[in-house]
């Protein structure tokens, strides 16, 4: 009975033991990241932010900055999913209602443009009127959702500096939403 007590005794410290260094780990991949992030080396942030999830994807400034670093190289559709992963660690951060916003902008824009590696932007043009109404929806459900995320974002901070340029932000997505919609005839279907 002493050998299994010795033996739970030291299995239990070496989960300990472990998990302190996962947070020590954690903590110096995010600390890293940070300053990538700051000197504008996306990938490496990215790299390391990943790393850090990889070690425990509970940390909710892992998924914030990873998601704030996709949106940085244009990775709309994986920002969202570190950004919803956010949401479901820390409930009614500003930050995070903002970041989904721009995430659901970004992932609406690549419906209709592409940018080039010069830095150029391509419209996208659909081949068929199915695919183009299928897109539309997209466009539609996305603006839609950067409109939800934005207005909790102002719910929250009604006295940011920024509540100007969201709430204009939020009007001109309401614009392209009502035009997509009579464009495409998406109320009445």
């Amino acid at each position: 009975m002493r050998k299994l007590l010795s033996f739970v005794g030291i299995l239990f410290l070496a989960v300990i033991s472990g998990a302190c260094v996962n947070t020590f780990a954690v903590h110096e991949l995010n600390q890293k990241a940070a300053q990538y992030l700051e000197d504008g080396d996306y990938h490496s942030a990215i790299s390391r932010l990943e790393s850090s999830i990889d070690l425990d994807g509970a940390v909710y400034e892992s998924r914030y900055n990873l998601a704030v670093a996709y949106l940085r190289v244009d990775e709309c559709e994986k920002a969202l999913t570190q950004i919803l992963e956010a949401e479901k660690l820390i409930k009614d951060e500003p930050a995070v209602f903002y970041t989904l916003g721009v995430a659901s902008n970004c992932s609406a824009d690549k419906i209709y443009e592409k940018k080039n590696t010069d830095g150029s932007v391509e419209k996208i043009v659909y081949n068929t009127p199915e695919e183009a109404y299928k897109m539309a929806i997209k466009y539609v459900d996305d603006l839609t959702k950067a409109n939800e995320a934005f207005d909790k974002y102002v719910t929250l901070v009604p006295n940011a500096e920024d509540v100007n340029s969201v709430i204009s932000l939020i009007s001109q997505n309401k614009e392209k939403i009502e035009q997509t919609k009579a464009q495409y005839d998406l109320d009445k279907k």
